[in-house]
Formats: structure tokens, sequence, C-alpha cells
């Protein structure tokens, strides 16, 4: 409640000293707590997949975004689960140059979001 009525008396909703214990707080955090987040973003995006390729077969998506990030030949395997996404790409192109701009749009617009 307090920070809704700070909100309408235009009032700061967070105080200089909270900010600063926040900060303090940011630094005592080491390296390893930064790479437990960004592991846990990382799964957050894998199983997002799911809605493009289905339930099954995460272990094989995310070793396909791995490898095709570090530019590195993927295994079959991984290749055939990411299958249906690559296939959307496909249906995508068949379609038209329309189709490809829609997803272009689309990606650009995602990316901001980023």
């Amino acid at each position: 409640m307090d920070f809704l009525k700070a909100i309408t008396q235009n009032e700061d909703p967070i105080t200089e000293q909270e900010l600063s214990d926040l900060l303090d707080d940011i630094d005592i955090l080491d390296e390893d707590a930064f790479d437990r987040i960004e592991s846990r973003i990382q799964g957050r995006e894998i199983a997002l997949y799911r809605y493009l390729i289905g339930t099954s077969k995460f272990s094989q998506i995310k070793r396909f975004v791995d490898y095709a990030e570090q530019g590195k030949t993927i295994p079959a395997d991984a290749v055939k689960a990411f299958a249906p996404a690559i296939k959307m790409i496909d249906d995508i192109v068949s379609a038209g140059p329309s189709y490809i701009l829609a997803l272009r749009n689309l990606h650009n617009r995602a990316k901001k979001k980023r």
C-alpha cells in the first residue's frame, strides 16, 4: 500500500536508504549466485520451447541451442528434437515474402522485450 500511496502522491516509492541497502546486498552476491540466476533464466527459456516443439526431449533441445550458440556440430538426435521449430520456419519461408516479413517483425519485437 505504501508503494501505491507514494505513486499517487508523486513521492519516491523507494527511499535513498532502501536503494543504498539494495545495492549493498547486490554487491554481496558472488559470481556463483549470478550463475545460478542465469541458469534458472536459461532453464525457463528452454522450458518455453515446449510451446513450439512439444513436452519431451528437453535435454536434446538444450543441447541444440547450446551447440548452435557455440558454433559446434549439432548431434542428430538434437536436430531431430528441434525439427518442429525448423519445420515451422520452413513453412513460413514456403508461404512467401509477406510471411517472412511478418516473422522478421515478430523477431524484432521479441528482441526489444529482452
